[in-house]
């Protein structure tokens, strides 16, 4: 079952990066499919799990909603766009609520990384946006298979 669901993450991966990177956008059909997705995994683990993993990816929602308004009214600019609301949600289901700053940190340091590759090449960005839908994407593939690895290290019983 890990193969399979490595291989959703995997093409929903491809799907957003595609897509947000060509029209700033995460369909709502990607984010919904990662959510159940995200539930047929837990759900595995009990139903206490999955209620457990449901509040947590809606208080998650909720705080990347709030950061995304907070930053809309102090400087006029959509800085988080609802489709990576909704995908750090999604998202949130897949691990356990210990691990979610390290899935901010990953997503957060591969923006950069890209950043700072696409200055040194000196391509630049045509629009000054940078998607980030594929950066959380990309955090969630390896969030959730660093978890089994880290649960321990983070008081975790397995």
């Amino acid at each position: 079952m890990t193969l399979i669901l490595t291989a959703v993450l995997i093409i929903s991966f491809g799907i957003i990066c595609y897509v947000d990177f060509r029209w700033f956008v995460i369909p709502n059909s990607i984010n919904v499919f990662l959510l159940l997705a995200g539930l047929t995994f837990r759900l595995q683990q009990g139903w206490i799990e999955t209620l457990a993993a449901c509040a947590f990816a809606l208080l998650v929602a909720l705080l990347m909603g709030t950061i995304r308004h907070i930053h809309f009214r102090l400087t006029g600019r959509v800085g988080l766009g609802l489709g990576d609301v909704k995908l750090a949600g999604a998202a949130a289901v897949w691990f356990s609520p210990w691990m979610f700053p390290l899935f901010l940190f990953l997503a957060s340091s591969l923006a950069l990384i890209f950043l700072l590759v696409a200055t040194l090449a000196r391509k630049g960005l045509s629009t000054g946006k940078v998607p980030f839908g594929p950066f959380l994407a990309g955090s969630l593939i390896i969030t959730w298979n660093l978890e089994p690895f880290l649960g321990s290290f983070i008081g975790q019983v397995s």
